[in-house]
């Protein structure tokens, strides 16, 4: 090993080895650490093999016979130190996280304008809730209900106004705030019984301030003040709640 091969060694031992050790982010410099590593690991000579003292009548050794076959040269690599080995694994785990951040990033971002809220909840089509009827005249099918969230429900239905169904409405409400008893009509004793439509890319959504005084809030267990979004995702069909 040259010489500059060896300051570059101690360089790349110092980035692995010291408290500062940043080697674990460079895939380049560890594999350099790796190769440099096994050069520098030291081979002893092969030991000959003593001369036999001289007796009479002694057997001919393997070696001695002509016409033997030769034993094939057993290589063996180089075993590579134990924090050489700790920092691979190291790596191994940024690029795992770096991979899994990615993937949960792209899922999490269902809308662009998500500025400083956290995603909650994920409501996936609860096929045995019943829809009220009068939450639906009008509309001939293709109705989807979600799972129920802190007492809301919501339901996802097509536009009135797109007849190609590019652009999907929701429906927000609580059902224990919704009398249906008066025939074909309903009333809604709470402050958000909303429906909103999506626009192009843009996916439908609502907006909510939980009050002290807001009736929606005394079926939940967010405190006074709480905003909530509910989201639809198109994609995977999901109604994706943030909180803000």
């Amino acid at each position: 090993m040259s010489i500059d091969e060896e300051d570059e060694l101690a360089q790349l031992r110092r980035r692995a080895y010291s408290p500062s050790a940043d080697i674990a982010s460079d895939p380049d410099a560890l594999r350099r650490l790796m190769e440099l590593e096994a050069r520098a690991t030291p081979t002893g000579p092969t030991p000959e093999r003593a001369p036999a003292a001289p007796e009479e009548h002694l057997a001919p050794t393997e070696d001695e016979i002509p016409d033997a076959i030769p034993e094939r040269p057993r290589f063996t690599l180089p075993r590579l130190r134990r924090s050489t080995v700790i920092m691979l694994g190291a790596a191994a785990l940024v690029v795992a996280t770096l991979a899994t951040l990615l993937v949960v990033v792209q899922r999490v971002q269902t809308d662009p304008l998500q500025a400083g809220a956290t995603q909650i909840a994920r409501l996936a089509p609860d096929p045995v809730f019943e829809v009220p009827s009068s939450l639906t005249m009008g509309i001939t099918g293709n109705v989807t209900a979600f799972e129920e969230f802190e007492g809301f429900r919501v339901i996802s239905q097509p536009s009135y106004y797109d007849a190609e169904g590019a652009a999907r409405c929701m429906t927000v409400w609580q059902p224990e705030l919704l009398d249906t008893a008066g025939g074909g009509g309903f009333s809604y004793d709470g402050e958000f019984f909303m429906s909103t439509c999506g626009a192009g890319s843009f996916p439908a959504n609502m907006t909510m301030l939980l009050r002290e005084a807001t009736p929606e809030r005394a079926q939940t267990d967010f405190p006074a003040g709480t905003a909530l979004q509910f989201v639809y995702d198109a994609t995977n069909n999901e109604i994706v709640v943030f909180r803000g």
